[in-house]
């Protein structure tokens, strides 16, 4: 009888504000980490995402991906931040998602732009080349025609020459 009620005082002593300090850890439940630098160590972090320094994922893709291998207290909190806020981390896919779509969309008119003025500048060039083509034969043609007129008026001065001569 006098265990059972002495073993009712310390759990009345521990319930009572006034005296948690006594026994209040040993009732107490452990803290949670508020932030992931009070969850996981920056060692850790840096060891199982080193592509993070690189900008190559965000630390919560890296983390995510990398559960397991993560300390328990890291990955608890983790897998707790991710629950909480996977409603926000599905917009800011969807966000970045339709972003890099648009970018790709511009980026591809960009280049059809681009095609076509490539095209139509190779057809400028073609039409001036054939332009010039056109206008070397007809000046070929006027020189060739202006020497065979110069030959001829050679020979006509050359026959009235000798006959001034005779």
């Amino acid at each position: 009888m006098k265990k059972i009620v002495l073993f009712g005082l310390v759990c009345t002593m521990a319930a009572t504000s006034a005296n948690a300090g006594w026994f209040g850890d040993l009732f107490k439940k452990s803290a949670e980490p508020q932030t992931l630098a009070d969850a996981c160590n920056t060692d850790e972090i840096t060891s199982v995402c080193p592509e993070i320094a690189l900008g190559q994922k965000t630390l919560t893709e890296c983390l995510s991906e990398n559960i397991k291998s993560l300390s328990k207290k890291c990955s608890k909190y983790v897998k707790k931040s991710i629950a909480e806020n996977k409603e926000l981390i599905l917009e800011n896919k969807e966000a970045t998602t339709n972003a890099v779509n648009d970018q790709v969309a511009d980026m591809k008119s960009a280049i059809a732009e681009k095609k076509a003025a490539t095209a139509d500048a190779k057809k400028s060039f073609k039409n001036k080349k054939s332009e010039i083509k056109a206008n070397a034969r007809a000046a070929g043609k006027e020189l060739k025609d202006a020497a065979t007129a110069v030959k001829t008026d050679a020979i006509e001065t050359g026959k009235s020459a000798a006959e001034i001569v005779k």
